[in-house]
C-alpha cells in the first residue's frame, strides 16, 4: 500500500473515503495466516512521534483482531501529533464502529481531536452530545473535557463550555496541566446570564459553587473597588481550597486594580421637547430607577438636547458635570461626538458613525437590530445550516437587518443566502409558495391528473423543497402570525420540519393563547426585560405598578435607560477586558474595540401554545 501527502482540498475527500474503505477491512477480525502471527492485545500502546504515522499504519497489518486495532490507535495518535489529519480522521472514523469496547473507548478522544483538526465541527458537536463521559478511559477524561470545552467556547456556547470546564476543574483541582483553564473558565462564566449561572448550581460541587459565587460577587460589586476587595477576602475565607489571590484569573485581577468611572454629577442630554419627548421620558425613568437603587448614586442633571451644541456645552460646564449620557438622536450624536474640545467621557445613546475616528472616552450604546442579525448568523453557523432563506418585510429596518445578516453569513464563509421581500399578505403567500416550490408540485399534479382517465382517482399531495435549512423572518407581529401557519401547511408532512426563526420585531407581549398557538415552533431573539426573565421580575412588578399603559417601544427604552446608568461603572473595565459581559435588561452587554456596546439577546420559543425561554436553541 502506498500513501502520499495530499494538499488539494478536492482530493482530500477522496483520500478519506479510500482510507475508510481500506480501514474497514483492517477493522474486521482476519483469519490467521502463517506470515501474520496472532498476538495478544497489549494493555497499552503509547503514542509516539518518533515513528512516522504512515509506517505505524502499515505495521498494523501484521496483527489481528483487537491487537490490530490497538496498533491502529497508535497510528492515529501519531498522525494527530504529526498533523497528518486526513489519515487520523480516516483511522478514527473507522474505529468508531469497532466491535471491541476498549477500542471504541480509547478512540473517542482521538476521534474528537481528528474532527476538530479537520474542521468537522458538526460531527464534533454530535460526538460531544452523544458521548457518555462515564465510558471514557480515566486517562482521557480530562483532555476530552478540555477539547470539548474549547470547542463550545469557540462556538460561543458559554453555558456548555462552563459545564465542561467546571468538571475539568473539579478533576484537576489545579491549573498545572492546563494553564489556560481558569482564565477560560472565568471568560465563559462572565458571559453567562444570571439565569444560566443559577442553572449551573444544580448538583454543583462545593468547588463549582465557589466559582459560581465568585462570578456573582464580581458582578454585584463591579465598579465598587473597596466593596469588591472586601467581598473577595470573605470569599477566600469561605473557600480556602480555591486559588490564592495572585493565581485568580487575570481578568479578575485586572478588574480589581482598574479604577472605574465614578462620576458624581452626570449630564443626561435627551430630546425633552419635540416629537421624541415620550422616548426621552422613558429613558429618563429608566435612568432614575437605576440610580435610586444604588447607594452613593450620582446626581442626574437632565438637559434638553433640542438646543444648540454651544448651549448644551455651556450648561454642562455650569452644572460641573463629570460624565455625559446622550444625546439620543442621530444627527445630534454626530455633531457632538465630532467636537474636538468635548472634555467629558460620554455614553452616546446611538450607534457609532464608522467614518469617525475612535476616541478613548467615547462609548456608543444603541438597541441595534444588526446585533440580532449577527447573533442569528452565528446560530445558523453553529447548527451547520447551509441554505438559509431570509424573508423581510419591505421597510427600512427589516431590509437593513436582512442585508446585515447576508453580509455576516458571507463573512462566515457561506454563499449569499436567498433573500425575499414582501409588502402585502398575498405577496407573502406567493413568496412561500414559490420558495417551497409547492406551486410547481401542484402544477405537476394537475398535469398528471389530465393524463389519467376521468374514472381514475389520483391521490397525491404537493411536495416542498428539501434543501432549505431554515427561514429567518424579519417582520412585525401581525405579519409573523400570518406567515408561520402558512409555512407549516406548505411543508410536506413527511418532510423534515423546517425551522423558522425571527427577530424581536416579531414579538408582542400582548398575544393571547390562540394567537400563540399559531406561532408554535417559532424561535426568536428578544431582550430579557421583554421576556420577564427571573433576574428582573421584581423590577418588572414595580414598573407595571407605575406605568400600566406604556407601549412596547417605550418599555424597551426604559430598559435601555436602566442599563445605560448601570454601564457607567463598567465601561472602563469592559474597555480593557473585552470578554467581560454585563447581564443587562436589554441583553448580555459587552464592548467592542471601537467602544460600541454589543448586545447578545435571549432566546425564546413558542411551544405548546405558550412562550418559553430557550437557553441554547
Amino acid at each position: 500500500m502506498v500513501l502520499c501527502n495530499v494538499n488539494s482540498s478536492k482530493l482530500k475527500p477522496l483520500l478519506f473515503l479510500s482510507l475508510c474503505g481500506l480501514l474497514a477491512s483492517c477493522a474486521q477480525q482476519p483469519t490467521p495466516t502463517a506470515d501474520r502471527p496472532v498476538v495478544t492485545t497489549p494493555a497499552e500502546v503509547p503514542a509516539t512521534v518518533e515513528t512516522d504515522a504512515r509506517e505505524l499504519y502499515q505495521n498494523a497489518r501484521d496483527y489481528q483482531g483487537e491487537a490490530r486495532q490497538i496498533h491502529l490507535l497508535r497510528a492515529a495518535r501519531a498522525a494527530l501529533e504529526q498533523q497528518q489529519y486526513p489519515l487520523a480522521l480516516a483511522i478514527t472514523h473507522s474505529l468508531a464502529n469497532s466491535e471491541y469496547a476498549v477500542v471504541r473507548q480509547r478512540n473517542t478522544l482521538l476521534l474528537l481531536q481528528a474532527y476538530l483538526a479537520s474542521n468537522e465541527f458538526e460531527r464534533a458537536s454530535i460526538l460531544l452530545e452523544q458521548t457518555n463521559l462515564d465510558t471514557l478511559p480515566q486517562a482521557d477524561l480530562s483532555e476530552y473535557l478540555w477539547q470539548g470545552a474549547r470547542f463550545y467556547a469557540s462556538q460561543q456556547r458559554s453555558l456548555a463550555a462552563s459545564r465542561w470546564l467546571l468538571q475539568l476543574d473539579q478533576l484537576q483541582q489545579t491549573d498545572a496541566n492546563y494553564p489556560e483553564l481558569w482564565d477560560l473558565l472565568w471568560q465563559q462564566l462572565t458571559a453567562l446570564s444570571p439565569g444560566n449561572l443559577s442553572t449551573l448550581r444544580t448538583n454543583a460541587t462545593e468547588r463549582n459553587l465557589a466559582w459560581l459565587n465568585l462570578a456573582e460577587l464580581s458582578r454585584a460589586n463591579i465598579g465598587q473597588q473597596q466593596a469588591l476587595q472586601q467581598a473577595l477576602v470573605a470569599w477566600h475565607q469561605r473557600y480556602p481550597f480555591m486559588p490564592e489571590p495572585d493565581a485568580l484569573p487575570q481578568a479578575l485581577q485586572q478588574l480589581i486594580t482598574l479604577t472605574p468611572y465614578q462620576p458624581s454629577r452626570i449630564g443626561v442630554i435627551l430630546p425633552f421637547s419635540g416629537n421624541f419627548r415620550a422616548h426621552a421620558k422613558a429613558l429618563q425613568y429608566g435612568l432614575v430607577t437605576a440610580a435610586s437603587a444604588r447607594q452613593g448614586a450620582a446626581n442626574l442633571i437632565f438637559i434638553d438636547s433640542q438646543q444648540s451644541p454651544e448651549q448644551i456645552t455651556a450648561e454642562l460646564k455650569q452644572q460641573l458635570v463629570d460624565f455625559v449620557i446622550g444625546p439620543l438622536l442621530r444627527d445630534q450624536v454626530d455633531v457632538i461626538s465630532q467636537q474636538q474640545d468635548w472634555p467629558w467621557p460620554t455614553l452616546f445613546l446611538n450607534s457609532r458613525n464608522p467614518d469617525q475616528p475612535k476616541r478613548p472616552n467615547h462609548f456608543f450604546y444603541a438597541l441595534s437590530l444588526e446585533d440580532e442579525a449577527s447573533q442569528m448568523a452565528e446560530l445558523f453557523q453553529q447548527k451547520n445550516y447551509q441554505r438559509p432563506v431570509v424573508i423581510s418585510a419591505r421597510n427600512n429596518i427589516s431590509q437593513r437587518m436582512q442585508q446585515h445578516f447576508a453580509s455576516q453569513w458571507q463573512a462566515l464563509g457561506h454563499p449569499k443566502p436567498e433573500l425575499y421581500q414582501f409588502s402585502a399578505k398575498a405577496e407573502l403567500e406567493a413568496i412561500v409558495s414559490n420558495l417551497l416550490e409547492t406551486d410547481i408540485s401542484q402544477n405537476r399534479i394537475r398535469s398528471i391528473s389530465g393524463l389519467v382517465s376521468g374514472n381514475t382517482k389520483l391521490e397525491a399531495e404537493p411536495h416542498s423543497r428539501l434543501d432549505i435549512d431554515a427561514i429567518y423572518l424579519l417582520a412585525d407581529p401581525i405579519q409573523t402570525r400570518l406567515f408561520k401557519p402558512y409555512v407549516d401547511v406548505s411543508v410536506n408532512q413527511t418532510a423534515p420540519k423546517l425551522p423558522v426563526y425571527a427577530s424581536s420585531r416579531s414579538f408582542s407581549a400582548s398575544l393571547d393563547r390562540n394567537e400563540q398557538r399559531d406561532l408554535n415552533g417559532l424561535t426568536f431573539t428578544e431582550m430579557p426585560w421583554m421576556l420577564g426573565e427571573q433576574s428582573s421580575v421584581l423590577l418588572r412588578e414595580e414598573y407595571q405598578q407605575l406605568f400600566t399603559d406604556q407601549d412596547e417601544i417605550l418599555q424597551r427604552l426604559y430598559a435601555m435607560g436602566h442599563d445605560a446608568y448601570q454601564l457607567i461603572a463598567r465601561l472602563k473595565q469592559q474597555q480593557h477586558l473585552p470578554a467581560l459581559v454585563f447581564p443587562g435588561l436589554t441583553g448580555q452587554l459587552s464592548l467592542d474595540k471601537n467602544g460600541s456596546v454589543v448586545r447578545r439577546l435571549s432566546w425564546a420559543s413558542y411551544r405548546n401554545n405558550r412562550l418559553v425561554a430557550v437557553q441554547e436553541p
